[in-house]
Formats: structure tokens, C-alpha cells, sequence
């Protein structure tokens, strides 16, 4: 019994030792894997945020985010412009011109310089009331006094007018641009101040032809245009109306034909008849019965335009010698300074 005892207390050490070698062997293993392990997990605090590269994003879609409301439910205040609504003032309303007959200028006044002139004198439009002579500039007219005597305000305030016809600024067209264009708006206010009810015509000035542009003194269709462009602007199409006769005069290059003008300023006498046709036809209606008057465009390219004052003539022969021709009578002399032509 006692040999049997101790063999069981052998095999208990030995089974012991063994397991502890074992443990002794295997730790180095274990210690190893689980040290690799607690490397490998990091806690979650520590992970960093990926990295966007800010150069791209532009590019990138984005998600588009509503404004936030704030408490009171009024749209919170962003970064972002809110578009306002528009403060321009609306569109001008085109004008519809008709054809009239002479009589619609009974009561007419036509202010301007030597081609107003050309239209008093060889127009056709004898019964109405001009007040024009040569060299007259918006910005001299106070001191102007016409054949009987009379200034700009005698007239206005002695006559009652129902349309009253403006062209002046090709003996300006040199000067400072503002000023000319200041000096033109005055006319006008006088014109509105003393009468009140007339309807206001702004006549575009007339071209010049190619050669006469060539005298280097500034009387050119590009500064003309300009000057044309800022006064057509100071037209409300309710009052005060433009006209720019220009299409019927002007080659293919937009300058005063040549066949029609001996100095390339004016127009032959002759071709004023068709300038007073085409005033004729390019009238506002005024309380005149629907049966006589006859809409019309100004536009030269449309189906609707009518206007054939050249059909009965051929300008391309040679023009009579009976132009009527005011020739350049040196400048203005306006504070000892050349202040501009004389036509």
C-alpha cells in the first residue's frame, strides 16, 4: 500500500512539473500575442478625422441647405446675399407714330440751327413757328433773338404750342459733354415750364458726310452719335418723344450721303420737302380722329415702312447748284475760347 501511495505522488509531481515547464515554454508565446494585441486597438478617442484637401472642394457637389429659422420663424440671418427686389424703374414704352397731314403742325415750334433753317426756309411745313438761325448752340439760345426781335421765352410765353420740335447740337459737339447735355436739359425744363401741355420733339442731328469728317476740327458721326445717344436718353415716351431722321440721308457706312449734300453738313433745299414728308409721317397722335391718321413705322427695314421721298429722283447724277449752304463762319467765341461751328 505504501508503494502504491507513493507512486501516485510521483506521477502528481511529475504531471506538476510538467505543466509548469509547459508554462514556462508557452508564457514567452502568450505574452508576446497579447502585448501585439492591446497595440493593435486603439481607443476610439484617438482616431483622427480624415483629411480634405480644401483646393478640390470647390469642384465637389454640395448638399444645398436650407436658411434656419430662428425662434420667432424670420429667416436667420447668412452669409449668403439675399436677392432684393429690383429698384430699376420699368422699360419705356415704345411709341406708336402716325401720319399726319401738314395742319398737325399749326401749332408747332421748331427750335434749331441752319438745317432747321433749311426746313423754314424749303420745307413744306409753312404754318409753323420757328425760332432757328445759324451757329445756334442749347447753351447761347437765352441770347438769341429772332427776326422780329424776339428771345426763346418771348415766344413760349405769347404762343400757346402743341408740339414743339428741338434739334441743336452739331455747333456743340465739340465742347465738354456734360455741359452741352446740361445746357440742352435746361432748354427742355424752360419748354415744359412754359408749356406745360406741349409735346416735346427731340430730333436727332443730322450726320455729317464722309469727306467732312476728314477736317479734323471734331465734327465727326462718332461724336455725333454720342451726343444723339444722351439726348435720345432725356425721352420719357409719354412727353417728350425722339426722331432721328438719319436712315433717310445716310449711306451704308452711316454717314451723310453724298449726293444729297454739296458741304456735307446740308441736305440739298430740295430733299427738305422729303425731310417734312418724313416729319409728316412720324407724328404722336393728339386728339385727331382714328380715320385720319394711319399707323406707321420708322423702322427702314420692316414690311410696314413707306417712306420713298427718293423714288421720284435719282441722286446719283449730278446735284443741282442750288444747295442751301451755310458754310463754317469761324468758332463761337465763348470766354475767349473756341466753343464751336457755326451752322
Amino acid at each position: 500500500m505504501k508503494d502504491i501511495k507513493m507512486i501516485k505522488n510521483i506521477r502528481q509531481w511529475i504531471y506538476t512539473f510538467l505543466l509548469i515547464v509547459t508554462c514556462f515554454v508557452a508564457s514567452p508565446l502568450i505574452f508576446r500575442q497579447i502585448w501585439k494585441s492591446s497595440k493593435d486597438v486603439e481607443p476610439a478617442s484617438s482616431k483622427k478625422p480624415p483629411v480634405i484637401d480644401i483646393k478640390n472642394t470647390a469642384t465637389q457637389p454640395s448638399e444645398t441647405i436650407p436658411p434656419t429659422e430662428n425662434i420667432s420663424g424670420d429667416i436667420a440671418e447668412t452669409d449668403t446675399p439675399i436677392n432684393e427686389e429690383a429698384t430699376t424703374e420699368p422699360p419705356l414704352s415704345v411709341p406708336v407714330f402716325v401720319q399726319s397731314d401738314p395742319s398737325y403742325f399749326d401749332d408747332a415750334l421748331f427750335i434749331g440751327d441752319s438745317r432747321t433753317v433749311g426746313i423754314c426756309e424749303y420745307g413744306t411745313l409753312k404754318n409753323a413757328d420757328y425760332f432757328c438761325s445759324v451757329g445756334l448752340a442749347a447753351y447761347k439760345i437765352d441770347n438769341e433773338y429772332d427776326e422780329n426781335g424776339l428771345t426763346i421765352y418771348d415766344k413760349l410765353s405769347a404762343n400757346n404750342y402743341g408740339k414743339v420740335y428741338i434739334m441743336l447740337g452739331v455747333n456743340e459737339v465739340v465742347n465738354d459733354f456734360n455741359y452741352t447735355i446740361n445746357s440742352y436739359l435746361s432748354l427742355i425744363n424752360t419748354i415744359k415750364q412754359y408749356q406745360p401741355d406741349a409735346i416735346i420733339y427731340i430730333m436727332a442731328n443730322l450726320h455729317v458726310s464722309a469727306i467732312r469728317q476728314l477736317q479734323g476740327d471734331g465734327v465727326t458721326n462718332e461724336n455725333l452719335n454720342a451726343l444723339n445717344t444722351a439726348q435720345a436718353e432725356l425721352a420719357d415716351n409719354e412727353t417728350i418723344f425722339y426722331l432721328d431722321v438719319n436712315p433717310i440721308f445716310d449711306d451704308a457706312e452711316g454717314n451723310l450721303m453724298a449726293e444729297c449734300s454739296n458741304d456735307g453738313v446740308h441736305v440739298l433745299a430740295k430733299y427738305y420737302q422729303d425731310w417734312c414728308d418724313w416729319l409728316c409721317m412720324n407724328t404722336i397722335q393728339v386728339d385727331t380722329p382714328e380715320e385720319n391718321t394711319d399707323v406707321i413705322t420708322t423702322d427702314i427695314n420692316s414690311d410696314g415702312y413707306t417712306f420713298d421721298g427718293f423714288s421720284d429722283m435719282d441722286i446719283s447724277t449730278d446735284v443741282p447748284a442750288d444747295n442751301f449752304d451755310y458754310g463754317v463762319d469761324g468758332a463761337y467765341d465763348y470766354s475767349g475760347e473756341n466753343f464751336g461751328w457755326n451752322y
